[in-house]
């Protein structure tokens, strides 16, 4: 499929698939949302960054950022995860929508993680459980591409950390875009079957090309 998809038909054929298997709350395993994988993907393809690139889903969970990328037109997606168990849900939703040979499949940790993208989407681990844990991400999606599109918790102190972090690798964010997604209860100490939490979608582009 190319860009033209429109983004509520993306948003409806994520909606399709299957999520976390078994979450880990070590891996911060919270599953992005229809509607915010969408959009995230469907901006990334205004940009020009999908149709006919190269993507990497960095912690790609069960898939849904790797397979809108595929389904809005990328040459070819590589989506990463440590969790071996989750990637077989991943390659599954994959064949559902028919993106499977689109897609590479990889698990392997990010930070050892080999490679070369026109463009990364992560939804990187907030930092809830284990602190700074978003920053191997933010070093490696930099690393391997000259444009990133980071999902991250909202928050004034975080915006401030993540552009000088950005900026101390080599980057710029150019754009932050707060928006509402919805959790469901998937981990055994929440408390409320599902609650609205507030993100911060970034754009990060590399400087130093």
């Amino acid at each position: 499929m190319s860009s033209l998809l429109p983004r509520k038909r993306l948003e409806i054929l994520l909606s399709k698939l299957e999520g976390f298997p078994e979450p880990c709350a070590e891996f911060e395993q919270y599953e992005v949302s229809d509607s915010v994988a969408a959009t995230m993907a469907f901006t990334a393809a205004t940009y020009g960054d999908i149709e006919g690139r190269v993507v990497y889903d960095l912690g790609c969970g069960p898939g849904r950022l790797a397979i809108a990328a595929a389904l809005l037109g990328a040459e070819r997606v590589v989506a990463v995860d440590i969790d071996s168990k989750v990637l077989k849900v991943a390659k599954r939703n994959a064949q559902q929508l028919d993106v499977y040979d689109q897609i590479e499949f990889v698990v392997q940790d990010v930070k050892t993680l080999k490679g070369r993208a026109d463009t990364v989407l992560m939804n990187a681990p907030f930092g809830v459980q284990q602190a700074r844990a978003d920053r191997p991400f933010l070093k490696k999606g930099i690393e391997l591409a000259n444009v990133v599109y980071s999902l991250h918790k909202a928050s004034k102190g975080g915006r401030d950390f993540i552009t000088q972090f950005v900026s101390s690798l080599g980057g710029h964010v150019s754009f932050i875009q707060e928006m509402s997604m919805g959790l469901a209860a998937t981990l055994r100490f929440h408390e409320k079957q599902r609650h609205v939490i507030h993100v911060d979608f970034y754009r990060i582009e590399k400087t130093e090309v």
